[in-house]
């Protein structure tokens, strides 16, 4: 499959699904950090973004799997975010480029499998945004969001252009990987035919990779757990390293 085709299949993804890429699961569904683990992967200076595209997976990590680095560093260009309901705003601002929990450094890429054709569009077609936090904050963009859910079923997001586009919001799959890991399905109520996308947001350290997965002919894509963990995998290293 053609890196160009990638490109700009992925570039049909609902710029407002990227705002939600955050979390559903309740945190029986995360995977527990042995001992000490948690020291060393945070506290530490955050990762900078030439340490995060290192960081990024490459089609050399995951046969079977072709990798687009983003052109810039934000899978969602330098798109703001609002929810109508301050209760949802959390879930805006994972990809929002004005977050109310700042990102230090990010990096952004597309990904699917590979197909069999060359130039052929694949059936899933997924988007991920990688984020050094401040120590501690990381995991507040986990637990902001986590609360964000429990209380928000849906919501009305405007973008910068100021389009506004109504969501509704139901439980995804455990994501087995990480520090923190949760899901969500967004659907977009005004087209309920082919306008949802799972979310998927993994914390790792001081990290937190946001995944969206939406099928080419509309709907939800299932989890790219093989990419999350091995991207969860390649941060820790990152992590472990900082002098």
């Amino acid at each position: 499959m053609h890196k160009t085709r990638l490109r700009l299949a992925a570039a049909a993804l609902p710029a407002l699904l990227l705002a939600a890429a955050c979390s559903s699961a309740d945190s029986k569904d995360s995977p527990k950090v042995p001992d000490g683990t948690a020291n060393i992967l945070s506290g530490k200076a955050p990762l900078t973004t030439d340490q995060l595209s290192r960081a990024l997976v490459t089609d050399s990590d995951l046969p079977g799997w072709t990798v687009q680095p983003s052109q810039t560093a934000d899978s969602s260009d330098t798109s703001t975010l609002t929810a109508d309901k301050a209760v949802c705003q959390p879930l805006a601002d994972v990809t929002s480029s004005s977050p109310k929990i700042h990102r230090m450094a990010f990096v952004g890429a597309a990904f699917a499998k590979t197909t069999k054709t060359s130039g052929a569009t694949p059936d899933v077609i997924n988007q991920m945004l990688v984020a050094s936090h401040a120590p501690g904050d990381a995991k507040k963009v986990i637990e902001s969001v986590k609360t964000a859910l429990a209380g928000c079923t849906g919501f009305t997001a405007t973008d910068s252009s100021g389009t506004k586009t109504p969501f509704t919001v139901s439980k995804g799959p455990a994501v087995p990987t990480g520090d923190e890991s949760v899901s969500y399905v967004m659907n977009d109520s005004a087209d309920k035919k082919t306008g949802a996308a799972l979310v998927a947001v993994v914390q790792t350290g001081d990290t937190v990779t946001a995944y969206v997965s939406v099928k080419s002919s509309g709907g939800a894509g299932p989890l790219p757990i093989d990419v999350a963990r091995k991207q969860s995998e390649k941060l820790k290293t990152a992590l472990a390293a900082r002098k």
